[in-house]
């Protein structure tokens, strides 16, 4: 039985009291960046344990520092970073909009495009955020231009942010999903497949609340200045993109017996070869930001343990639940949602750094209420939130890059990521709970179930791109996007 103790009580507002600094912009990160903060933070935890007569030493800042996830997400990174450096993304986007002038048409392509971030699940969705601007670019100003409505260029935009945002948690190559399981104690990729249907959820309100609800306005003479070039590609970016796909597959289907990182590593040195990779471009890949972010997490997560922290949080969380209203479902959704409450740049943050809370308190609800299923259900829920919570950060998160990209306010788009966030997190949990996904479901039931969700998200998808439901293009996208979800 955990109980109430000062020094952790302190420790936890403290914790909480940098994350409000940090998401107010309080602190300004051109001043102290959030690992730097997070680090301090950890430091002055110890500090205060030492003055409360806690004997703890630096070393205890490492006990809840798992090695998998950061060796998985730095694999994850030297391939993507190689699969960029060859072309390999340019050539998925470039293929897109091939695609486009064929059956799927304009419509049916652009939800290949939103989804892609989720089926080719990357260790950070900036990645593919990135490499598929310019496609959404080229399919957004074509379909506003064709219907005169502007709004529909931030729809595909957001869409696709909102998609890659989150897919760094269903990732299994180093995405955040792989912390959950481990520290939860459940199988490698058991996560993956709720969170991949939810994400579609996600990607779906998203685009309709940019399109009906904020209407985030681009200014008429913005499309017609707006001309995106597409760049000439080597026939080797097209091979490498192709080897990437089938090696995924592959692996998925296959599931061998080896470490995740050995297959990444030699996936790379494969790619490395085919697209006549240099040292420099592989290493200039690699995305820092998310990296750095994860151990400063779990370093203040180890603070944290030895506060005493994370026994006090627990305590306040049962406190709430047999106390107040709230129960144990309103205090598990208010815990779900701290993410989006305060958004991080990076989503590894959260997770590596209330983890441990969040497991202790979902272990005592399954026994508590005597449903097993909840401690699952609340463990994916939390990781798919602090995977897409990324997206509306105004820390530098990934809304930015559309923001960027579209020349509109900073900020403006945090509300409707956020919407489609409360919506389909809920989606991961119920599926996971009441289906049983990854758990007891057969391939045949899964496969049904993906199907479902892709015809639904390929008729709404018609509907908010101007075009009827039943178009077979936007169905079909829907679709073939939920069956290669659930093949990979």
């Amino acid at each position: 039985m955990v109980s109430l103790s000062l020094v952790g009580a302190l420790s936890l507002g403290w914790f909480f009291m940098l994350m409000l600094a940090s998401v107010r912009l309080w602190i300004p990160q051109r001043i102290l960046t959030l690992q730097s903060l997070l680090l301090g933070g950890a430091l002055l935890l110890l500090v205060l344990a030492k003055v409360f007569g806690t004997d703890v030493h630096l070393p205890a800042l490492l006990t809840t520092t798992t090695l998998n996830p950061i060796t998985a997400t730095i694999g994850g990174f030297l391939l993507a970073g190689a699969v960029e450096a060859a072309g390999g993304f340019a050539a998925a986007g470039a293929i897109l909009v091939r695609l486009s002038k064929g059956f799927f048409g304009l419509s049916g392509t652009v939800i290949l495009l939103v989804n892609s971030p989720t089926i080719f699940a990357m260790p950070c969705g900036r990645i593919w955020a990135a490499a598929l601007m310019p496609a959404a670019l080229i399919f957004g100003v074509d379909l506003a231009r064709r219907h005169a409505n502007p709004v529909l260029l931030p729809v595909i935009v957001f869409g696709l942010i909102a998609n890659a945002a989150a897919s760094c948690g269903p990732s299994p190559l180093g995405g955040i999903g792989m912390m959950g399981e481990g520290l939860g104690g459940f199988l490698q990729g058991s996560f993956i497949k709720p969170q991949q249907l939810a994400i579609m959820g996600i990607t779906m309100v998203t685009m309709v609340a940019v399109g009906l609800w904020q209407k985030i306005g681009i200014r008429p003479e913005t499309l017609k200045k707006t001309v995106i070039h597409q760049r000439k590609l080597p026939s080797t970016a097209y091979y490498v993109f192709f080897f990437y796909v089938v090696c995924l597959i592959a692996v998925f289907m296959l599931k061998p017996s080896i470490p995740i990182q050995t297959i990444l590593l030699g996936m790379t040195v494969v790619i490395v070869f085919l697209g006549k990779v240099s040292l420099h471009d592989l290493i200039a890949g690699i995305i820092l930001h998310p990296i750095t972010a994860m151990i400063a997490g779990f370093i203040m997560a180890g603070a944290l343990v030895v506060t005493g922290a994370f026994d006090t949080l627990v305590f306040i969380l049962r406190y709430l639940a047999l106390h107040t209203p709230l129960g144990f479902l309103g205090v598990s959704i208010l815990l779900v949602y701290l993410p989006i409450i305060f958004p991080m740049p990076c989503g590894r943050v959260m997770v590596a750094a209330l983890l441990p809370g969040v497991v202790m308190f979902g272990k005592e609800v399954a026994e508590i209420t005597n449903h097993p299923e909840a401690f699952s259900g609340l463990l994916i829920a939390f990781i798919l939130s602090c995977a897409a919570s990324c997206s509306s950060s105004p820390l530098g998160g990934i809304g930015g890059i559309a923001e960027g990209n579209l020349g509109i306010k900073p900020g403006i788009a945090g509300k409707p990521l956020q919407l489609g966030i409360l919506v389909g997190v809920p989606v991961a949990s119920l599926i996971a709970t009441s289906l049983g996904f990854s758990f007891q479901m057969s391939w045949a039931d899964e496969l049904f179930v993906f199907a479902g969700f892709g015809l639904v998200f390929g008729a709404a998808a018609n509907l908010i791109l101007g075009q009827s439901f039943y178009r077979p293009g936007g169905l079909l996208s829907g679709l073939l996007s939920a069956v290669l979800m659930w093949i990979m």
